[in-house]
């Protein structure tokens, strides 16, 4: 279960309660610039050197910004002491997130309309509302490195860093998480599938035969008939890439197939009490859309698994 921490009003307090969390925290300027206090990396200074982060040998806690990001609770109270209006800035890929940054004043709410016409409506996970009345979708790293600057007002952050509440934007307006107390759940929810870069996607499965009517051995309908040993426990979020992996031979087969399948799982799941089945049809519904099936076609394929025979067998 992931429980909710209220966070601090307080800069110093706000980034002990992260650093709590296990999340790493670091120093920002009101300009979001971080903080670099050693004169071979400050640009400003005569004996500015340029280097690499990893090559810098000052011995200064607080250089190259996020590369110093930390938990350690002892530092981050000096860090706070020495500057208590700095802002909090958090590293994507260092605490395992990459987040899709909305930003409103160049078109970022109009792009993610038309990016969720496009793929369908992203998946609900953490978000906080900018100073610039913006928007942080906050979700988990996918392991692998993402486009900077996909659409026009939005940007996905993986390498770089996030300010987090109750940071001070430029405008005077603080970030929030969303509600009147302020907040944070920790990011639990997997990068959306559908924006993952193309070559990182997941390998389509090879073409299988064709199933008969009635055939209950065939592997596309048993899935334990592929798994020597037993079969597989599927989530709802597997049976969803299920349906949008299907893109191997012959597409209209391959997708009908793969939504008729992932129906059939989440009936017998839902008959063991282990999923929601109002959830999953929604979840899968969306998923036949995007890979082009329509809502009648979907819809019947949907209702037509719940009366197929139980595969005997069967681990769901």
């Amino acid at each position: 279960m992931n429980v909710g921490i209220r966070i601090p009003a307080e800069l110093g307090d706000a980034a002990l309660a992260y650093a709590a969390l296990g999340i790493k925290v670091f120093r920002v300027r009101r300009s979001k610039a971080p903080y670099a206090n050693c004169p071979k990396c400050d640009r400003q200074s005569s004996l500015y050197v340029k280097h690499r982060p990893e090559d810098c040998r000052c011995g200064v806690p607080t250089c190259h910004g996020f590369h110093a990001a930390t938990t350690d609770t002892g530092l981050i109270r000096r860090w706070w002491r020495e500057e208590p209006d700095a802002n909090i800035g958090a590293p994507c890929k260092l605490n395992g997130w990459a987040t899709i940054d909305v930003d409103p004043r160049n078109g970022g709410r109009e792009s993610l309309c038309r990016l969720e016409q496009r793929v369908g409506v992203l998946p609900g996970t953490t978000m906080q509302i900018t100073g610039g009345d913006g928007l942080h979708m906050i979700y988990r790293s996918p392991g692998f490195d993402l486009p900077g600057e996909p659409f026009e007002g939005i940007d996905f952050k993986h390498n770089g860093y996030i300010l987090l509440a109750p940071s001070i934007h430029k405008s005077g307006a603080r970030y929030q998480w969303p509600g009147t107390r302020n907040v944070f759940y920790k990011p639990q929810t997997p990068w959306p599938a559908a924006l993952l870069p193309r070559k990182e996607r997941k390998a389509p499965p090879a073409p299988r035969p064709a199933a008969r009517p009635g055939d209950l051995n065939h592997p596309f309908w048993n899935r334990s008939a592929r798994r020597p040993g037993g079969g597989k426990l599927w989530t709802v979020d597997q049976l969803v890439q299920h349906v949008m992996d299907s893109v191997a031979g012959d597409r209209n087969k391959g997708r009908n197939n793969s939504f008729y399948f992932a129906a059939c799982r989440a009936h017998e799941l839902d008959a063991q009490g282990l999923i929601d089945l109002g959830e999953a049809q929604a979840a899968l519904l969306h998923a036949a859309s995007v890979v082009g099936l329509t809502d009648a076609e979907a819809s019947a394929s949907f209702d037509s698994a719940a009366t197929r025979p139980s595969d005997k067998g069967y681990a769901a």
